[in-house]
């Protein structure tokens, strides 16, 4: 058996880095530490709460994100890495979802220091309420 050759070498690569590319654009591998997933929204999950939610996202996150939260705002082509289609964030906990809105990430700014505690867990609720 005769050792890989370069040829052999740079595809891997390319494979695994256009895997790596993949899980980035698709949201996987960007999760919570798992205190700040464990957390709980302390707002209620009511029509108040979630209107208020609807608010945050169209003053902030609409033109990334779409209307609908499906990642196709009229910004969304132009932003590293491309915004996650918020209908599908089934498996992410509220604290999770929380931590993301607070953090950002790449084009995505950190909102822990431009919006209250509760508007952050309002846009949660309001977020998971678009789950297909």
């Amino acid at each position: 058996m005769r050792p890989f050759g370069r040829r052999e070498i740079i595809g891997v690569a390319g494979v695994l880095m256009m895997l790596a590319a993949a899980a980035v654009a698709f949201g996987h591998g960007w999760m919570a530490p798992a205190g700040a997933a464990a957390r709980r929204n302390p707002l209620p999950r009511d029509a108040a709460t979630i209107d208020r939610g609807r608010a945050v996202y169209a003053s902030l996150c609409a033109e990334c994100h779409g209307a609908e939260g499906r990642g196709d705002g009229p910004k969304a082509a132009r932003t590293w890495p491309a915004p996650t289609d918020l209908t599908l964030i089934g498996s992410h906990s509220p604290g999770d979802i929380a931590w993301k809105i607070e953090n950002g990430r790449g084009d995505m700014p950190a909102f822990k220091d431009k919006l209250a505690a509760a508007d952050i867990w309002a846009l949660t609720h309001w977020i998971q309420s678009l789950k297909r």
